[in-house]
């Protein structure tokens, strides 16, 4: 099994835990001290990881790629870049769900009535079209609609599918997730998006398995469509998509 599999088995197996222990906490004061132990473990390991304490006992788990969380809130006052904001680089499992548990779900930004983004890119490639990592690529684009039923589990599910390199299959010619260069989730009035953001935008073989995959990783119901668009195009308005899934 290769190495990447491990890691998102590890994502998946983390994550159930922490769903667990999520649903434990909002019951504690019902639990005897000694059930409540593991908690005070978890929350000293995450005190630890948020304060960089290495534990060299146990090691942390790296992922192949180092990624970047962003967040924007578009205010009038500034530019779009000065809007940006740089969370925080990600490098191992542990830090990511350390940040991940922190953030505002996406369906809790949506409740403050007002456009806002969450970005989650490879370190190193800011989160725009005229970046020259992106500038020649595209996204897959899923249009969610203003049900936030769904829209915390399909992101937190791409975001696993990303670190985990579910995009990559051990009979490619060349990695998939090499062309993945981030995602997006965007809260708007008008209607939820998530995009998956490639550096590769011609190679429709390429593109289109990607979109499959994404649809897979997503488990999406067949009469739920993805589309996929240049930024060369979405910047100027033409918003026509290349190809669907």
């Amino acid at each position: 099994m290769p190495y990447t599999a491990y890691i998102y088995i590890f994502l998946r197996h983390t994550f159930s835990h922490a769903f667990t222990r999520t649903i434990d906490m909002t019951d504690s004061t019902k639990r005897s001290s000694s059930q409540q132990k593991p908690l005070t473990i978890i929350t000293n390991q995450r005190e630890k990881i948020n304060n960089g304490t290495v534990d060299t006992v146990n090691p942390k788990s790296p992922l192949e790629f180092t990624w970047t969380f962003w967040y924007i809130k578009p205010d009038k006052r500034l530019t779009w870049e000065q809007s940006l904001i740089n969370l925080i680089d990600i490098g191992f499992v542990e830090d990511f769900w350390a940040t991940f548990n922190h953030l505002a779900a996406p369906s809790r930004l949506s409740q403050n009535k007002s456009n806002s983004d969450y970005y989650f890119f490879k370190k190193g490639v800011r989160p725009m079209w005229e970046d020259k990592t992106n500038a020649n690529g595209g996204r897959w684009l899923l249009t969610c609609g203003n049900q936030d039923t769904k829209l915390d589990e399909l992101w937190l599910e791409t975001l696993l599918g990303m670190i985990g390199d579910c995009f990559s299959h051990d009979t490619d010619p060349e990695p998939l997730s090499h062309f993945i260069t981030g995602c997006v989730v965007a809260i708007r009035t008008r209607g939820h998006k998530i995009a998956l953001w490639l550096s590769e935008a011609h190679n429709e073989t390429i593109v289109r398995e990607i979109g499959r995959r994404w649809r897979s990783i997503m488990n999406l119901s067949p009469n739920i469509r993805i589309q996929f668009d240049m930024h060369n195009e979405s910047s100027n308005g033409l918003q026509r998509p290349m190809y669907e899934e």
